[in-house]
């Protein structure tokens, strides 16, 4: 979700658009911090038999997941037991584990981006542990040759169970849904919070002046907000601005929101050059039905590995509100901060024209917003030191990022860059 808060029309100056990633302010995340249950920590045993916690027969259900065609761990992938449906990430040795599971009949899911999916049914027999080893098979990048040219492909809406009429956007949009996925499991499990660098730049197109503004900004990553059809601009309160219109434009993980994906229309564009790299760009446009403020734009993925690289978001229809909203667009980058688990790392906002208050002048404003360091809060991902920022560039940061069983590891950092 990406929210924008536009001044009212009462104040003194003219509309603002104020890019702003979590509407919540930090006296509420400390509460939030406070009372959220921990949840199934990836290597804690469970609680002890003493407690009455672990059914009879309860066995320790692990195992390791490795690709096919190079017998190296693959690390940060996501794992599912069903009915349980206590979602994890893999380790970085591509281990995970499942403590105190009742004997009986599970379904295991694994999905890692750019890889098939592997489904395996699991027989639990009591007092008899399991351990698995599980080969995954990446997905052939033969897509780079498909020619998009000729017939024009129809912009298609996902089905009740999200499918399209299109082998290739099948193919495309499901890995862009496991990227949203693995977003939503990051925010969701491992709370963090995470810091911005904010340049805010008004230009008066009368006096041709610049209006400058810097801060920096700390947010936290599980806000509740999800998409709503038609509802993208509502009125709300802001400390800072008073009396508001809130602008909250959804972003990599609503393409894992049923929600945003029936209400869109998608089209598999091909394989392009972006910023030097090829990568494979799905186009989507909100349902034509709707005349309320919605978003349309594209997103590029990286054509071999299928790894998010950009988002690019239009507000669409912004003149059915009143003071009208025109050509507000946000363009995301990605970057990972896991092995193939991407954060944003750069949001750049802009509007052409902004509102005309009267008396006031035309304005166009632009906004960035740099990631500058995160840090977990509650339940860690395996084998990351909690409680501690991690600055984003730094020799930590990459070497937590660059275990991809793809590449040979890298050798560790001489000094630690993880600040307290």
């Amino acid at each position: 979700m990406l929210g924008a808060a536009l001044r009212a029309p009462d104040m003194a100056h003219p509309y603002d658009n104020h890019t702003d990633v979590m509407k919540f302010f930090l006296p509420l995340f400390l509460i939030v911090a406070a009372v959220v249950p921990r949840l199934d920590a990836q290597v804690s045993p469970p609680a002890s038999p003493d407690a009455g916690a672990i059914p009879p027969g309860a066995v320790t259900l692990s195992g390791t997941i490795v690709a096919d065609e190079t017998n190296r761990p693959i690390s940060f992938s996501t794992v599912r037991l069903q009915p349980v449906g206590r979602d994890r990430f893999t380790d970085q040795a591509g281990k995970f584990a499942y403590y105190a599971v009742a004997p009986g009949k599970y379904q295991l899911h694994v999905r890692q981006v750019g890889y098939l999916p592997e489904d395996t049914t699991i027989i639990v027999t009591p007092n008899t542990p399991i351990v698995l080893s599980l080969r995954m098979t990446r997905i052939a990048t033969a897509l780079d040759e498909v020619k998009v040219s000729a017939p024009p492909r129809l912009c298609i809406v996902p089905d009740e169970f999200l499918a399209v009429a299109d082998s290739e956007l099948t193919l495309v949009l499901g890995e862009a849904k496991k990227n949203a996925e693995r977003e939503q499991l990051l925010r969701r499990t491992y709370p963090f919070e995470y810091k911005f660098a904010q340049a805010h730049d008004t230009y008066d197109l009368t006096t041709k002046q610049h209006t400058l503004q810097y801060d920096t900004v700390t947010f936290r990553s599980d806000d509740t907000w999800r998409y709503r059809r038609g509802k993208v601009v509502s009125n709300d309160r802001s400390k800072l601005f008073g009396d508001i219109r809130l602008m909250r434009l959804p972003t990599l993980s609503d393409l894992a929101d049923r929600s945003f994906l029936t209400n869109h229309c998608f089209k598999y564009a091909g394989v392009v050059t972006q910023d030097g790299v090829r990568a494979h760009r799905i186009d989507f446009s909100p349902d034509s039905t709707l005349i309320a403020p919605d978003v349309e734009g594209s997103i590029f993925m990286d054509s071999a590995t299928y790894k998010i690289r950009r988002a690019d978001f239009r507000l669409t229809r912004g003149g059915t509100v009143k003071p009208p909203i025109l050509g507000m667009t946000v363009t995301t980058s990605y970057r990972e901060i896991l092995p193939n688990v991407a954060l944003f790392d750069v949001i750049r906002s802009a509007q052409p024209l902004g509102i005309i208050v009267p008396g006031g002048n035309p304005t166009e404003s632009q906004e960035t917003q740099r990631l500058l360091s995160f840090r977990f809060l509650i339940v860690s991902p395996p084998g990351i030191i909690g409680h501690k920022w991690i600055v984003v560039g730094s020799a930590t940061a990459d070497s937590l990022a660059g275990k991809d069983s793809l590449n040979p590891p890298k050798k560790p950092p001489k000094t630690s860059d993880v600040s307290k």
